[in-house]
């Protein structure tokens, strides 16, 4: 009886270590946001209106997910990979007019393999690889002009697509992208893309290059990136970004950013950041400028308090290249001004 006990146990133990169990994860993150500003308007005949942003309070869920990932061994050196997670709004049905999803909206979900020579190949819906070159963005949760660097192109999700991560040799890592053009983010085109990233002591440092095979005007062509980041002391890192996208316009855009991030001797984080774009979107010159300051405070490893201020300007005008159009109406200018403050509560599991 004890000989079959023991034999029932170690082979439940076999079989436990060939199916590991999936990991359950993911945040909630919910910010209180207010935002103010005017908007300043030259008609084509000359005359110019003004409109005023009514002071709003709003709600905002900030990339909250749910999602189940792990791996399987298939040999010695090459496991399979899973990864299935899902966006969800906290504050609301995710019914948002203006992203036509629902809860649950798929975010990064994919079947992958890695091999501890040959590196990590996934297939699925996937974020770009030039998300992995940006050592400068710090803005956090609803701030004003969103979480993201202000480049027109920034990191999309797309589907039908595979990414190739190298192993890391000694702080280098070379990642690869190619997207199918079946059901894709931007007019069912290919979009291929390399990258690099270097890692040494304080620095770190990347490239990425991401082409796509559209042509119409006013759409993504192609991207190039370079960002890095440096420790010039225990508790101060400074990056900068700076990105150069072809809109298959005259203009190419350009983004830059700077950013400096402080700790201090309690559990906040201070943090301050500046963007600037020429030729926003491809308009000849089309400006935007933003600056930001903030603080995190860490409550524990899992939860995180965030407060934040932010300035956005724009301004675009109508020229021998460009028409700027406002509510459908062909205008010599446009410039707007705005302000936003906002705080919340991050939770991860």
């Amino acid at each position: 009886m004890k000989k079959l006990l023991l034999a029932t146990a170690v082979a439940a133990l076999s079989v436990s270590a060939a199916n590991a169990a999936p990991t359950v994860y993911g945040k909630g993150f919910l910010t209180l946001d207010l935002n103010t500003g005017d908007t300043d308007v030259v008609y084509a005949d000359d005359s110019k209106e003004s409109f005023d942003a009514d002071d709003r309070s709003k709600l905002n869920s900030n990339a909250s997910r749910i999602g189940l990932k792990g791996s399987e061994g298939l040999t010695a050196n090459t496991d399979l990979l899973y990864q299935l997670e899902y966006g969800i709004d906290v504050d609301s049905t995710g019914n948002d007019k203006d992203r036509d999803q629902d809860q649950f909206y798929s975010r990064d979900t994919y079947l992958g393999l890695q091999n501890a020579q040959y590196g990590k190949l996934l297939a699925g819906r996937l974020t770009a690889i030039d998300d992995y070159v940006n050592f400068a963005n710090v803005t956090q949760g609803g701030v004003l002009g969103g979480d993201v660097v202000l480049a027109s192109f920034d990191a999309p999700r797309t589907n039908n697509t595979f990414n190739y991560f190298s192993p890391n040799i000694n702080g280098m890592q070379f990642m690869a992208m190619y997207g199918m053009d079946e059901d894709n983010f931007i007019n069912e085109e290919n979009i291929a893309g390399v990258a690099g990233t270097y890692a040494m002591g304080p620095m770190n440092a990347g490239v990425s290059y991401i082409q796509s095979s559209g042509d119409a005007v006013n759409e993504f062509k192609k991207a190039i990136r370079v960002s890095g980041n440096y420790a010039v002391s225990p508790v101060l890192t400074v990056g900068a970004l700076y990105q150069n996208t072809d809109l298959n316009t005259d203009d190419n855009e350009n983004a830059f950013t700077i950013s400096g991030e402080m700790a201090t001797a309690t559990p906040w984080t201070a943090y301050a950041q500046g963007d600037f774009v020429n030729n926003v979107g491809g308009a000849d010159d089309a400006e935007k400028f933003r600056a930001v300051v903030g603080g995190k405070y860490a409550f524990n490893a899992a939860t995180t308090g965030h407060l934040y201020g932010a300035y956005l300007s724009t301004e675009a005008k109508t020229t021998d290249k460009t028409d700027i159009y406002y509510n459908d109406d062909l205008v010599k200018s446009v410039e707007s001004d705005g302000f936003g403050i906002g705080g919340g509560i991050e939770y991860k599991f």
